[in-house]
């Protein structure tokens, strides 16, 4: 073997057990695992650190008082609402005939205020619908036997059948009034005759809320009948409600700002001005609103109140048909009379035939 061929051959070899010993002290290094690393911080992936904080289950709407039997008319207006409300509608189909739905439920427009309706009748109190101007009896016969009322719309009210309210509220009729976020102007014309009033825009807090910055927390201004045992209302879309005395029942957290101004502060979100209430949202009366917070206990409280006190004196004037209604014909004039009626052809006056009577 000449010496070219033999040095070749050894630095083959050579090569050969470099690969070999690589190799094996792969498999050794392998068998032994993986080498330990530093554990990774994931806090924020945890599903409880980044849950929005919701608050608690109340329980059932329950009243305290014991009333005998008041009549309690309960208008739901056809508009759709604001922020926050519930008379959105949308049209669902139930075989041949269309029905009106809430968003969400297949309940109908008394869906949104079942919690307080079921309550009432539970305690032997009767509840009466008023469908609008349409409807088959007018407001004003309606009023003229009950004890108190109720609108989740009051821009749907017809201009007669404001006057109506305003009559019956004067004359002591318990009144509840809930005015979702873009119906100031028509509560302001609804309830400046008794000192309230609402504002533009509508309220959010990015820190007190129930999961949502337009779902608010608020809390009572102070002791009252209206607010008793509630320690936390959720609001979800809650319309700014001012009053002329300034003394509001229920106010949002100093937290809360209001849109149109994006300015911090306590807004008043409801009020009561003798016999009339009025909060500035209407989804707290719903059912899946009704169990959060102390909605139940302040859904009992407005209950107790429309059927607590003296029934209303409150008269709408001599002139109506029955139930009512404007004789056919003709309007009824200020005052209620109704005209006079036409006295006999006397004198000379011309009999239908043209000629001239004696």
């Amino acid at each position: 073997m000449s010496v070219d061929l033999r040095t070749t051959v050894g630095a083959f070899a050579l090569v050969f057990l470099a690969v070999v010993g690589v190799a094996a002290v792969g498999g050794v290094v392998l068998d032994g695992g993986a080498p330990e690393t530093d554990a990774v911080a994931d806090d924020h992936w945890q599903l409880d650190a980044v849950e929005p904080e919701t608050v608690s289950e109340g329980g059932e709407v329950e009243m305290e008082s014991g009333e005998p039997s008041n009549t309690v008319v309960v208008h739901l207006g056809r508009e759709a609402s604001g922020l926050g409300g519930g008379t959105s509608i949308l049209p669902i189909e139930d075989g041949e005939a269309p029905a009106e739905a809430d968003i969400g439920s297949l309940g109908g427009v008394r869906r949104g205020v079942a919690p307080l309706t079921a309550a009432l009748v539970e305690n032997g109190h009767e509840v009466r619908f008023y469908g609008g101007a349409l409807g088959a009896e007018p407001l004003p016969a309606m009023l003229s036997d009950a004890d108190a009322f109720v609108t989740t719309s009051p821009g749907a009210l017809s201009a007669t059948d404001a006057d109506a309210v305003e009559t019956f509220v004067d004359a002591g009729g318990r009144t509840l009034v809930t005015s979702d976020p873009g119906g100031a102007g028509a509560l302001t014309d609804f309830g400046s005759p008794f000192g309230v009033y609402g504002e533009a825009g509508y309220v959010y807090d990015m820190e007190n809320n129930d999961a949502n910055y337009l779902s608010v927390l608020v809390e009572p201004a102070g002791p009252g009948t209206l607010t008793e045992g509630v320690e936390e209302v959720v609001l979800r879309g809650a319309a700014p409600i001012g009053a002329a005395d300034g003394s509001p029942a229920l106010t949002t957290a100093e937290t809360s700002r209001l849109s149109t101004t994006r300015e911090a502060g306590a807004y008043g979100v409801a009020v009561r001005s003798d016999s009339l209430v009025v909060v500035g949202d209407s989804s707290f009366l719903e059912p899946e609103n009704a169990g959060r917070a102390d909605n139940g206990v302040l859904i009992g409280n407005v209950a107790d109140f429309l059927v607590t006190g003296e029934s209303p004196d409150v008269s709408f004037g001599p002139g109506a048909g029955p139930g009512g209604a404007v004789p056919p014909g003709g309007a009824v004039p200020p005052g209620g009379s109704t005209p006079p009626a036409p006295t006999d052809p006397t004198g000379n006056e011309t009999d239908p035939s043209g000629n001239a009577t004696a």
